[in-house]
């Protein structure tokens, strides 16, 4: 009896941590089947994008500076979770010329109105793009929401990944990865960590 005892708990605890597993990485996006297109150090393709506002935005205008994409959406808790600390690291560069900060919403599924209730709503101070059909996260390969692309002065891409290091959607965590990752690049350093696997919920594409 004890034997068998012992056999169901190893396969209990093995079902527990293939779960754990699957669910690690289903949030991570890496069941996607979506190609790693552009890894750290390499250009970062250009694009023509509409804001919340109806201005277009693209890498071409903002050459020479630091630039830091976050791939959200206004539909996902993770998302949601980080545009407070998201949004006061865009208040502490606002004097500062050589740092920009974009939003990209890529859902197939989300309007370029509901991004704009969603920003005035939560007074978010940077502007959200609208990715139609999901084509230049399809481009870059970013998988979930959030995920942050921080590009360089050269426009390469220094880091990629989580915000920080928190281990709950709404609770920020003791270091910020991209905080650090702007910092290095103002200091003329190279980002280290350059990658930090994302977490949140996967980008619905079309």
């Amino acid at each position: 009896m004890k034997k068998y005892l012992l056999i169901a708990c190893a396969i209990a605890l093995t079902l527990i941590v293939v779960a754990v597993v699957v669910i690690r990485m289903q949030l991570s996006g890496a069941m996607s089947g979506v190609p790693q297109t552009v890894k750290p150090g390499d250009m970062m393709p250009s694009f023509s994008l509409m804001d919340h506002l109806g201005n277009t935005h693209s890498l071409e205008q903002y050459a020479g500076k630091i630039v830091v994409l976050d791939f959200c959406s206004h539909k996902c808790p993770f998302s949601i979770g980080v545009d407070p600390q998201f949004a006061a690291l865009v208040r502490q560069y606002a004097d500062n010329d050589q740092v920009v900060f974009l939003g990209i919403d890529s859902h197939f599924d989300t309007s370029i109105e509901e991004i704009r209730a969603y920003v005035e709503e939560q007074n978010l101070p940077h502007p959200v793009l609208k990715d139609p059909d999901n084509k230049y996260a399809d481009a870059v390969g970013a998988l979930v929401t959030p995920d942050f692309y921080v590009l360089d002065q050269q426009g390469r891409l220094a880091y990629r990944g989580s915000f920080d290091n928190r281990i709950r959607p709404d609770s920020a965590g003791s270091r910020g990865y991209v905080a650090e990752a702007v910092a290095a690049l103002l200091a003329g350093r190279k980002p280290d960590p350059a990658h930090v696997r994302a977490w949140g919920c996967t980008i619905k594409r079309k």
